[in-house]
């Protein structure tokens, strides 16, 4: 028996035969049951823009449904308010300013798609009162729901004053810079924004990077400067990859660094990126990032991304550069020979860990970097995966492939599920990379 169910933009299917075990991975075979995950539009983007919709609270709900009513609402902001746009496309004329007024959020009713904010073109310097999308500079600001696209400059910028922002399901398009950047106080001294939740979003280039004069090619999903105790979670991040003529030609899709520490980013979809993750980027005294986890994320590079040159002078998919004690645990990365490493440790990285990541790529250490390692199965191919090139980086279970990936060793506290949410482990052993075969008992 075969069931169907359509969620969104997700279809699940699922096959089960009479007394058989159910395991959520990939595709579905005759001899046992599986749960599939795939999308309509046939990119695995998992749970980015695919959440249930937040409760719509506040002191003041304020509903616009033009323009110029939210620029209204905007001049008359007040700690507290809730504005809810109605659906459609609103051609902005001018950044959307929250500026010393907590507790405010800026949202459509669901989803990411019907709501959309436009700016003036990520490439053009016509960009008049147009520069970011949306700016804060306050406490516990939120934005979800909606999408932002083709501004010159960031479409979301947290700066210095903001504490535990929140950005939930929206989609972010063609930025003319860094899509979310966050700003420091005091970046010497390690004084940021706190806090931040980037969670169940999507970044993506729609036909290419930026080509400001001088800056071509100068993005990345986030850049979050000297930020404390960030959560970034269940995002998509698709085609942050710029030419070789770009002056900018390996920008980590998430880049935490400037006197960063204790971050988690976990359960992240990345396709055709330069660099997915980046802890730390600088030789700088004490540390540009520390601690942190970076867990249950899913890498693809297509093959041939990067041509010959590029790739030879490459580094790794996820960096961990003077980032001490962080964590890089159960991630799935198939470069393709895109770049030369899956993971790369530089600089000061005492105390730090990389430990049951799947790829087809070796992990590395230089200029006095070190990791503690163990479980790491280094010798993946597209074979293994459900649908590599969409995304799709789950398991194909055969007893083949459960022989090279599971491990035997405990489950560690740090990961104690999978990219999906799924136990881990299951059956006492777990497996390298982000998904874990899980099997389930069903009756007649």
């Amino acid at each position: 028996m075969t069931v169907k169910y359509l969620i969104s933009s997700l279809i699940i299917c699922i096959c089960i035969p009479a007394c058989s075990a159910v395991q959520k991975t990939g595709n579905l075979l005759a001899t046992d049951a599986r749960i599939h995950l795939e999308s309509t539009d046939g990119l695995l983007h998992g749970s980015a823009c695919n959440v249930s919709a937040l409760p719509i609270t506040g002191i003041r709900i304020v509903h616009v449904k033009t323009e110029a009513q939210l620029q209204s609402a905007i001049s008359s902001l007040q700690s507290g308010d809730t504005i809810v746009l109605a659906n459609g496309r609103y051609n902005l004329t001018g950044s959307i300013y929250i500026n010393n007024k907590d507790d405010v959020t800026i949202r459509g009713v669901s989803g990411c798609d019907d709501v959309v904010l436009v700016g003036k073109g990520m490439d053009s310097a016509n960009y008049g009162n147009v520069l970011y999308g949306i700016w804060s500079n306050s406490v516990h600001t939120t934005i979800a729901h909606l999408t932002i696209r083709e501004t010159y400059e960031n479409e979301v910028v947290f700066n210095a004053g903001t504490q535990s922002p929140h950005v939930y399901s929206v989609k972010l398009l063609d930025a003319g810079s860094q899509f979310i950047k966050s700003n420091p106080t005091d970046a010497a001294n390690g004084i940021g924004v706190k806090n931040g939740i980037i969670e169940y979003s999507w970044f993506e280039y729609t036909n290419g990077t930026p080509h400001h004069a001088g800056k071509i090619g100068y993005t990345n999903g986030i850049s979050a400067h000297a930020v404390d105790g960030w959560k970034i979670r269940g995002n998509l991040f698709k085609n942050l990859h710029t030419p070789d003529s770009a002056d900018y030609l390996w920008n980590p899709a998430v880049l935490v660094w400037n006197h960063s520490k204790n971050t988690v980013t976990e359960n992240n979809v990345f396709i055709n990126v330069d660099r997915s993750i980046a802890y730390g980027l600088q030789d700088v005294g004490g540390f540009d990032h520390y601690g942190g986890v970076i867990r249950n994320n899913f890498v693809y590079l297509a093959p041939n991304l990067m041509s010959e040159y590029r790739g030879a002078n490459s580094d790794a998919s996820i960096l961990v550069w003077n980032s001490p004690t962080s964590a890089v645990y159960h991630n799935t990365i198939l470069t393709n020979n895109n770049v030369t490493n899956s993971i790369e440790y530089r600089f000061n990285t005492f105390g730090a860990e990389a430990r049951n990541n799947l790829s087809d790529a070796p992990i590395s250490t230089r200029d006095g970097g070190t990791c503690h390692r163990s479980g790491n199965y280094l010798s993946a191919n597209t074979d293994i995966f459900v649908d590599a090139p969409s995304g799709n980086l789950h398991l194909v279970d055969t007893p083949d492939i459960r022989a090279k990936v599971i491990i035997d060793t405990a489950s560690s506290a740090l990961v104690s599920t999978d990219i999906d949410g799924a136990p881990r482990p299951s059956g006492g052993k777990v497996n390298a990379g982000a998904d874990e075969f899980v099997e389930l008992k069903v009756g007649k």
